[in-house]
């Protein structure tokens, strides 16, 4: 009986000693350093996807590469071939009344906010839910941008105690978005026309002076006769190319390479629940009501930074046919995801489509007849200073005497730079911005050698 109860606390002993081995083993494992990020163009789609095309070392440090078959959303399973497949597309639309029931509203959600498509319009959207809710945002610790034109990293946003909710905020996006974010997070992005983005870009990030022709009242049209001649010579790029594409993380280095541009739009779809396509808003918020499992009321919405007539340039049939040529990758971009979008459409209904975005209208309208008193204000009018830069006007809401208190239509004309400062009080009341933190960064100029 001796002998046995011995063996057995050997045995024991064996047990413990293996168990604490594996477990220092995978600590060892879990610490150990990150995978570099290999060139995506030597790789398989399924291991590129997630590395958000950066195509190398971001501020010193390599990105560990994500292979997406173990790091599947719930739902992507099914995803792969809905825009081959229609009727798969119709089951995730969910047109069943039960599920209308049954559904409950996703609280984890990232929006990439993309420059100059009215992505603001969209963020407002989430930054009143998720403050009707009290749910978490990824909040920078100083401005409107999570390190924007830098990819994101985690140390452009402000550490939150549980789970990051609601991630909205212009960045660039990287494979680290999809670290902050939870899991099941729903990923959404919006796109526009590239012919106004790229003439919005110009204009409002005052490219002339960039381009060493400030002031001109020509300069993108010589600009783009020759863009390749002044892009090389602008210390900064961004905003000069391919916009959107850009601040979905694809390589400036790689704008001509059209394989690799068809390659990135393919993990695009992978990683992204719904892009937006601005042409067809409300036909887009549908939708989106639908994945978020959201009511009308929760999707209305104003038309958010819009630019008065006069300081948008009209534009030639030959213009608009050089800025095509200029932004290539966000032509195939836009025509891809505008005709999945009406792939989808048709999916969920024309029929209940037209009368949902009806429905959506006549919310906003009656919003608007409460609310508003004009939406065409200039600056110093209403409550909230909206920024302009030098030569843009940007139309401005006036709110009626009464409803000057009311929350909700506060909250719709709010600009996301006063409602950003709002929510970081709000979310980190003790918070204080780190001194020499009060100029967004951005990447260091490559400078010519004496």
């Amino acid at each position: 009986m001796t002998g046995i109860r011995s063996n057995m606390r050997t045995k024991i002993r064996y047990i413990l000693a293996f168990t604490l081995t594996v477990l220092i083993l995978f600590v060892l494992y879990l610490k150990g350093p990150k995978t570099p990020k290999p060139s995506y163009s030597k790789i398989s789609e399924d291991t590129v996807v997630g590395y958000a095309f950066n195509n190398g070392e971001r501020s010193g440090a390599a990105v560990a590469p994500i292979n997406w078959k173990s790091h599947v959303r719930k739902s992507e399973k099914d995803q792969d071939k809905e825009v081959k497949e229609t009727s798969k597309i119709s089951s995730k639309v969910k047109q069943n009344e039960q599920y209308h029931r049954d559904c409950k509203p996703k609280v984890n959600i990232t929006l990439l906010k993309v420059h100059k498509t009215g992505s603001s319009t969209l963020q407002n959207i989430f930054l009143r839910y998720g403050d009707k809710n009290n749910l978490n945002f990824a909040i920078p610790p100083i401005g409107h941008h999570l390190g924007y034109p830098q990819y994101f990293e985690k140390k452009h946003m402000i550490p939150v105690n549980g789970a990051c909710n609601i991630y909205c905020h212009h960045s660039r996006f990287s494979s680290e978005v999809l670290d902050v974010m939870p899991p099941n997070s729903v990923y959404i992005s919006i796109l526009r026309d590239p012919v106004p983005v790229f003439e919005s870009a110009f204009t409002y990030f005052k490219m002339d002076g960039r381009a060493g022709m400030p002031g001109d009242p020509d300069a993108m049209t010589k600009f783009l006769q020759r863009p390749k001649h002044f892009y090389n010579k602008m210390r900064s790029k961004v905003h000069a190319r391919n916009v959107m594409l850009f601040d979905f993380g694809f390589p400036e280095e790689d704008f001509d390479d059209d394989g690799l541009i068809k390659k990135a739009i393919k993990m695009i779809e992978k990683q992204f629940n719904l892009i937006v396509i601005a042409e067809y808003f409300d036909e887009s918020l549908i939708l989106l009501k639908e994945l978020l499992c959201f009511s009308l009321e929760d999707i209305a919405f104003f038309k958010m930074n819009s630019r008065k007539e006069n300081s948008v340039h009209q534009l030639s049939d030959q213009l608009k046919k050089n800025i095509i040529d200029w932004n290539k990758g966000d032509v195939m971009l836009y025509e891809h995801f505008n005709r999945t979008l009406w792939q989808r459409i048709e999916a969920f209904g024309v029929e209940r489509m037209a009368a949902e975005v009806e429905e959506l209208r006549e919310i906003n309208q009656k919003l608007f007849d409460k609310c508003i008193a004009t939406d065409t204000g200039g600056q110093g009018d209403g409550k909230y200073r909206i920024f302009q830069p030098p030569g843009v006007k940007i139309n401005t809401f006036v709110l009626k005497e009464s409803a000057k208190k009311d929350q909700l239509c506060e909250q719709m004309v709010k600009p996301e730079i006063s409602y950003t400062q709002d929510l970081r009080r709000k979310q980190f009341p003790n918070f204080k911005s780190p001194q020499g933190m009060r100029h967004r960064q951005r990447p260091p100029v490559k400078r010519k050698p004496f």
